[in-house]
């Protein structure tokens, strides 16, 4: 019988952070891509009780003499170049090796991180001004400054470059007119560069120049966007520059390994400006299966697992297994996404004919095993940008009905052949097949599962020329602002998603709500935007989700925070493997 170490040894799959695709197991956030990973095979994108220990371990114990932490990444990631990446598995390996301007600490408040101290901000509130701490290096000793912070940031809005991302930095002078010279020549492209409002005015000082107060943009500075990026360094490795030898930041890790589609290996990083984590290796798998993953724990072959409702009543029917389990509220949202530009989705009566058809608390319960919070809106509740007074999104089989016959398609009849595509793995078809059949039986409509390998999946999705007309997903929260749900994903001009919905009072508002500094105003535009696209129904949301995870008993100072962006990282100087 093959051993998990030897699964391990010939698979192709993987584990997925802000876009949320994956297997099993896996944003952001969840106590990094793993917890979240465990409350849905979707794929990803959360508050901390740092200090906590893993499992069952109560008091005091000698460290180990090898701080050696195994994770599973879940999936080998498309790309884990900072200024392209958006998938939560790419994200999680970027804030191992790279550090921003500023952190968010345990309580989720934004903290110095390479910024000496927060930035002095203008009167108008349009330029930030933040000091670098003195003496940073590289993880190969070469000082960080300035100039480095200024390069990631024109490389993240290149359009050469192809970035995700590139419109977190749209609030930032000519950032838009940069990103938008598709066509232009390298010289005038260059020009449009050198007009950003990013500056070194000398090397320790970074300024950024605002189109408009933007109260959301300090929270950007805490994620992976604009970290700096070598240019040295990308310019000798050029399109293989992410790979180890040429792979330097200035983060708590180094990668020292990377073995694709089976294995990465990151060891402490000496120079990193706290000083070397106590955790001197992160040695992460890549299984796609959260059943393959959840053999490896149980044959002590990963420290930190996901578990799945099909793992529960072994989790539960073993004393130990019960001590090692932790669960909380995360900060993602799995959703049903619907190409409106390809039919029948281009019609809004279909779109909320399906998303009437799914019944949300059913799935809950008995697809997830109540690992999850049914979602009638984007926003999960807790977090900012939820509304308990909109109109959402709820199972009405008697309107679902009606809707598609209004729509031209009554029981089903004259639908094209739709495929319900998906990032392939045994518990994610399960878990569409159960949808297919909802549908199914409320509408008649017929559709086939379309699995797709996981890393083919993502490249899928990330551009609106081949996004399937029916797909899974899941958006996880980058930093606690409405801004980073409603328009980051749902703006027509946003990168991240490709639904092709455009709505141009969905658009006005959420960009009015962007720049004031009024928090009850803006939550008043964001709320009519939020109402706007539950009326519209791009995508159905189906679930919140709950991190549901184990962690040997050995794992100390293992935080339960859906804000990390990779395991562990609030807690990181107090992180350690005890003496078994």
């Amino acid at each position: 019988m093959e051993t998990t170490e030897q699964a391990r040894r010939r698979r192709t799959g993987r584990l997925s952070r802000r876009w949320l695709l994956g297997a099993g197991a896996s944003l952001a956030g969840l106590a990094g891509s793993l917890a979240l990973a465990a409350c849905g095979p979707e794929g990803l994108v959360g508050a901390p009780r740092a200090g906590t220990t893993g499992g069952a371990a109560t008091g005091p114990a000698a460290p180990s003499e090898e701080q050696v932490l195994r994770l599973n990444l879940g999936s080998e990631p498309d790309t884990i170049d900072p200024q392209k990446a958006s998938f939560v598995q790419e994200i999680t390996v970027i804030m191992r090796v790279f550090s921003n301007l500023l952190r968010f600490d345990e309580k989720g408040e934004l903290q110095p991180e390479i910024a000496e101290k927060m930035p002095v901000v203008s009167q108008d509130g349009k330029t930030l001004t933040f000091t670098l701490r003195p003496g940073l290096k590289y993880s190969d000793g070469r000082p960080l400054t300035a100039k480095d912070f200024e390069y990631g940031w024109k490389r993240h809005l290149d359009p050469r470059t192809k970035g995700e991302y590139a419109f977190t930095g749209f609030i930032i002078e000519g950032a838009q007119e940069l990103n938008g010279a598709i066509d232009a020549s390298d010289e005038t492209l260059n020009q449009f560069r050198d007009a950003v409002g990013v500056r070194a005015k000398d090397e320790r000082t970074i300024e950024f120049r605002l189109k408009a107060p933007a109260p959301w943009f300090m929270s950007v500075l805490a994620t992976w966007c604009g970290v700096p990026t070598r240019q040295d360094m990308v310019q000798k490795g050029d399109d293989a520059w992410t790979e180890p030898a040429t792979y330097i930041g200035n983060g708590p890790y180094v990668l020292k390994e990377w073995e694709h589609q089976n294995r990465m290996v990151f060891e402490a990083n000496n120079n990193y400006y706290r000083g070397a984590p106590p955790l001197r290796t992160v040695d992460y798998s890549m299984i796609n299966e959260g059943a393959v993953a959840f053999a490896a724990y149980l044959n002590d072959e990963l420290d930190v697992t996901g578990v799945s409702r099909e793992d529960l009543p072994a989790v539960n029917g073993n004393p130990e297994l019960k001590q090692q389990y932790r669960r909380y509220a995360g900060n993602a949202t799995f959703y049903i996404g619907f190409n409106t530009l390809r039919a029948p989705f281009d019609k809004v009566g279909v779109r909320k004919a399906f998303s009437a058809a799914f019944d949300r608390e059913s799935y809950v319960t008995n697809v997830l095993g109540g690992l999850g919070e049914p979602a009638s809106q984007f926003v999960p509740p807790r977090l900012p940008g939820h509304f308990e007074d909109l109109k959402g999104q709820k199972f009405d089989a008697a309107l679902a009905k009606r809707l598609l016959a209004e729509a031209g398609f009554a029981d089903g009849k004259a639908l094209p052949e739709l495929k319900f595509t998906f990032s392939a793995s045994a518990r994610t078809k399960t878990r569409v097949e159960a949808l297919i059949d909802q549908t199914k039986r409320t509408l008649g409509a017929e559709m086939l599962a379309d699995p797709v390998e996981s890393r083919a999946h993502t490249a899928l999705i990330k551009s609106q020329d081949t996004t399937p007309p029916i797909f899974l997903l899941g958006w996880q929260q980058d930093y606690p602002d409405p801004q980073d749900w409603y328009t980051t994903v749902f703006h027509s001009k946003a990168t991240v998603s490709h639904t092709g919905w455009s709505n141009a009072e969905f658009d006005r508002l959420t960009e009015q709500a962007d720049v004031l500094p009024d928090r009850a105003k803006r939550n008043e535009l964001y709320k009519r935007a939020a109402q706007i696209l539950l009326d519209e129904s791009p995508v159905a949301f189906l679930y919140h989700s709950v991190a549901s995870y184990l962690v040997k008993p050995y794992v100390f100072g293992y935080p339960d925070n859906p804000l990390d962006y990779f395991e562990g990282q609030s807690n990181l100087m107090n992180m350690k493997i005890l003496k078994r």
